[in-house]
């Protein structure tokens, strides 16, 4: 008789389990089912607290017909950067700096080389975890890194996810777990059979087991909320810069042209400033003297042509009527 009761609660809260359990989810991939390690659960119980993005939803209607109630949105905000600088090395550590000095900390951190025809070149990758309230501010810090932000910020990105629907719904599985353990436990106590009671505690286990899954699932959304992961990748300036074939580079070969014809334009536009300057203020009375010089001596010329020309009319035999010229 015992056993018929005992097996009639056990199929009783596995039918109200499951259908908790088909109530909808949001999808996660494998990596958000990880429960954090202890660096990130010592940050957060150290009092490191989630500025959520949140709004006010005017009522939330549960499956169950429970009351509507207003709810805080929790949205995960993760963030990339890809920046420039003239030395990665140091630009990591100071990012590292920053990051400690908000309240966050490192996740992961590398630094390579990479052989080119311009010689070695560092390239720095880092992934922080740092304070949500503060991750614009930070974001802003590490471009005041970079010697020109314009140009050197190569790329930045901000991505939020919205886990309010999946963590109430945890909420409400957890109720109905806890429920569940509770049943169990006074069933346990009141059972007399020990198979009955192997079999509920077999049950209480599978229940807790459970519950701890949700529980840490939970508190992976919190402290994911709580601290948001931004990945940097920090590559040398000299990375960028054109590419040499054989020692010619357009770009250098195009400035040296323009910089040879400033030059002759310089030197041309100077000839002629001391012209007008030194060399006028005496050219103009020689000039004005040679003018009349050359008038003179081109009348005289005319003159003497004329003269000629009348002397040899004068000096010509007049023609005789009758006789042969």
């Amino acid at each position: 008789m015992h056993t018929k009761r005992v097996w009639l609660i056990i199929v009783f809260l596995g039918v109200s389990l499951l259908a908790g359990a088909c109530a909808p989810k949001s999808a996660a991939s494998d990596e958000m089912w990880r429960v954090p390690d202890a660096p990130m659960a010592e940050s957060y119980e150290m009092g490191v607290q989630a500025d959520f993005a949140f709004e006010e939803e005017s009522s939330l209607v549960s499956g169950l017909g429970e009351s509507a109630k207003a709810i805080e949105r929790m949205v995960i905000y993760n963030a990339d950067m890809r920046i420039s600088v003239e030395d990665p090395e140091i630009t990591m550590q100071k990012i590292i700096d920053i990051a400690e000095q908000s309240g966050g900390f490192v996740v992961s951190s590398n630094l390579y080389k990479t052989n080119t025809d311009r010689g070695s070149l560092p390239t720095a990758s880092i992934m922080v975890r740092v304070p949500a309230g503060r991750l614009n501010s930070i974001m802003d810090s590490i471009k005041d890194l970079t010697p020109n932000p314009r140009e050197d910020i190569i790329s930045e990105n901000i991505s939020g996810q919205d886990v309010t629907a999946e963590f109430t719904d945890l909420e409400s599985r957890l109720r109905n777990l806890e429920a569940a353990e509770k049943a169990l436990a006074e069933l346990m106590e009141e059972a007399k059979d020990p198979q009955d009671v192997v079999d509920i505690f077999g049950e209480l286990t599978y229940y807790r087991g459970e519950i701890e899954i949700v529980k840490g699932r939970m508190r992976y959304l919190e402290e994911s909320a709580a601290l948001s992961a931004l990945s940097v990748d920090i590559i040398a300036k000299r990375s960028l810069q054109p590419i040499e074939i054989v020692g010619w580079e357009p770009k250098g070969t195009v400035k040296a042209a323009v910089e040879a014809l400033i030059e002759v334009g310089q030197s041309v536009v100077d000839s002629l400033i001391w012209f007008g300057i030194f060399c006028l203020p005496f050219l103009i009375p020689l000039g004005i003297v040679v003018y009349f010089l050359v008038r003179y001596f081109l009348k005289r010329r005319a003159q003497k042509k004329a003269a000629k020309a009348e002397l040899e009319t004068l000096t010509q035999p007049e023609d005789v009527p009758g006789q042969d010229k």
